[in-house]
């Protein structure tokens, strides 16, 4: 299908959120694959010797988290806009991998390495990458400031390649930073790791990746495509990852107010994206997730105790957001769309599933318990348009033990069996849950399933169908407001 990617802004309500590990010797093992059985066994903790050892007071979900609107088409239900809008750039610097060993970064002596350049970087510093191949880049510190991001912009096909050892894109406690266009090979350890340098009290801030592309992290560990620890507004726009070997695509710990959106997640080991670690005020919204054999989105998991942040944190995760997604065949490995793992009050509405296969379509688990947590808890199923052959799942929901299945929200999904026939009666729910509003073995009429358009034709039956969302609606997929009463699934009615 032809992506149309929405307005790279966002709802400031709908506040953001980034987390996650370091890259040490032995990494958070994540919300990882399941053992087997039909509830997680909580094993896949974070342990060994990381850098991300400390937590940092979350600022909460504040209407100030992040910038101002985008004036993207259709600034009604504009996202939160990127740092890097609409700012003016004192200076440019340049780099080259054919240019002199004692460069300056002007355009005629440019750098040779994008490293050096961060090194030099002051706030408002704006560092185009010239078309080459560049080493792996590891720096400390490169802060720019409100109004004065430094980026890292490249002109052209810019790939940093770690030769198979190591991290590719490495950065410690950075501020205002801007990664653009980038792509990043030879992973041993993780595609990029981005953390708060262990000082949980100033976490790494106002971060934007856009455009950034890996096929292929890790060489059999917990490795991740990108890693984030002690993240706090941060936007992943536009990217295209996958294939990060038994880790997650996305892997956050303590990160806080977050977008991510316009991405293409996809063909990976296990999960594509985890929150967890005291990460809240997420919005995953307008993403492709293809093939993804474990959880799609992960909110929530299993973290030790000394990488939370902040410290206290009484949850995994928190209003983590999935919203407008779209989600093609996936959940192999005993996964699922999504899983709610010790997770309060997060959401998953109007997404559009396709063909989900060994797995589930939603699982609520627990996997970190103690007085101070509270059960998976207040979640929302919502909206969704799911097309699916029942015979391929296990169940359609998973409930393990120490959770409030009870306290979940099931509402208004569109179910389309395409192995059952007109009179089949809809998903079977464990006890604790009901559904409110399913409409059951209805022909969504999506434009063209088999050729990847997703989008709803006139006359479908989603239309005005959808329930009231306790928050504001951000776009649909495609970048359009959705009307009131909303569609269900990822598109607003033609």
């Amino acid at each position: 299908m032809a992506r149309v990617n929405p307005a790279l802004a966002v709802f400031a309500s709908l506040l953001l959120v980034a987390c996650g590990d370091d890259d040490g010797a032995d990494p958070d093992a994540g919300g990882g694959r399941d053992a087997g059985g039909a509830v997680d066994g909580g094993s896949d903790r974070d342990g060994g010797s990381e850098l991300d050892a400390g937590a940092g007071d979350d600022a909460g979900p504040g209407p100030d988290a992040g910038p101002g609107t985008d004036a993207g088409p259709d600034p009604a239900c504009a996202l939160p806009a990127p740092i890097d809008e609409g700012v003016t750039w004192e200076r440019t610097w340049y780099v080259d991998a054919a240019g002199p060993a004692d460069g300056d970064g002007s355009e005629e002596r440019p750098f040779q390495d994008v490293e050096s350049a961060l090194d030099a970087a002051t706030p408002g510093t704006r560092i185009l990458v010239r078309a080459g191949t560049y080493p792996p880049v590891s720096a400390s510190g490169v802060q720019g400031e409100p109004g004065r991001p430094i980026a890292v912009v490249a002109e052209g096909a810019v790939v940093l390649d770690a030769g198979g050892s190591g991290t590719v894109l490495r950065l410690s406690d950075a501020r205002y930073l801007v990664l653009e266009g980038l792509e990043l090979r030879g992973a041993g350890v993780h595609g990029m790791n981005l953390d708060d340098g262990g000082s949980y009290d100033t976490p790494a801030e106002f971060i934007v990746l856009r455009g950034i592309t890996i096929d292929g992290a890790g060489s059999g560990g917990n490795n991740d495509c990108i890693k984030m620890s002690g993240v706090d507004d941060f936007w992943i726009l536009d990217s295209d990852v996958g294939g990060c070997d038994m880790g997650e695509i996305v892997d956050m710990v303590g990160c806080h107010r977050g977008l991510i959106h316009g991405n293409r997640f996809r063909s990976t080991v296990r999960n594509a994206i985890q929150a967890k670690g005291g990460s809240a005020d997420t919005l995953v919204h307008g993403n492709l997730f293809e093939d993804i054999p474990g959880r799609a989105v992960n909110a929530g998991g299993s973290t030790g105790l000394e990488f939370f942040r902040p410290l206290d944190a009484p949850h995994e995760a928190a209003r983590i957001r999935v919203v407008a997604n779209v989600f093609v065949r996936g959940g192999s490995e005993s996964g699922a769309p999504v899983a709610f793992v010790g997770c309060d009050a997060c959401s998953f509405v109007h997404n559009t599933v396709i063909e989900p296969a060994g797995g589930w379509v939603t699982r609520i688990l627990q996997e970190t318990s103690g007085d101070r947590f509270v059960p998976s808890r207040d979640g929302v199923f919502a909206n969704n348009l799911l097309v699916l052959n029942v015979d391929a799942l296990r169940t359609f929901v998973n409930v393990g033990g120490g959770t409030a299945p009870e306290s979940f929200t099931f509402a208004n999904n569109l179910w389309w069996a395409l192995d059952r026939d007109a009179g089949w009666s809809g998903p079977s729910y464990p006890a604790e849950i009901d559904e409110a509003g399913a409409l059951v073995q209805e022909d969504p009429l999506l434009v063209d399933r088999a050729g990847g358009d997703y989008a709803l034709q006139s006359g479908s039956p989603a239309i005005a169908a959808a329930t009231a969302i306790d928050f504001p609606l951000p776009p649909g997929f495609d970048g359009r407001c959705y009307a009131e009463p909303a569609a269900i699934g990822a598109f607003p009615a033609p």
